[in-house]
């Protein structure tokens, strides 16, 4: 079996891993301000759940937030992390699909799937 190299760990956002925050950032892509409501709609949760997630994001750089009417935007750090982490998981996944198909190429022809 060939060795793969896995991706970095450090290319993964460990804040973005849950994906209630990826969604948010994702949903905020653009980087422009949108209402708190509409990214609440988008996701269906719960204001407290969803506050919780905000905060995270807030605390870390990745967002900011204006209140009334209560509106959230990506920064620019945000959104260099959330492109950093896609591009990340694009990796992990496309490494995963190699290691399977190599598993299953040394299966024996009788064995089932």
């Amino acid at each position: 079996m060939t060795p793969i190299s896995p991706t970095s760990r450090t290319d993964l956002d460990a804040l973005l891993l849950q994906p209630v925050r990826l969604f948010i950032a994702c949903l905020l892509a653009d980087t422009s301000w949108r209402s708190q409501l509409a990214v609440q709609q988008a996701l269906g949760l719960p204001t407290p759940d969803l506050d919780l997630h905000i905060e995270f994001l807030r605390a870390a750089g990745y967002l900011q937030c204006r209140a009334e009417p209560r509106e959230l935007r990506l920064t620019l750090l945000g959104l260099n992390r959330l492109l950093d982490h896609i591009g990340a998981l694009k990796t992990v996944a496309a490494t995963a699909g190699a290691l399977v198909a190599q598993v299953r190429a040394a299966l024996p022809a009788e064995s089932p799937p």
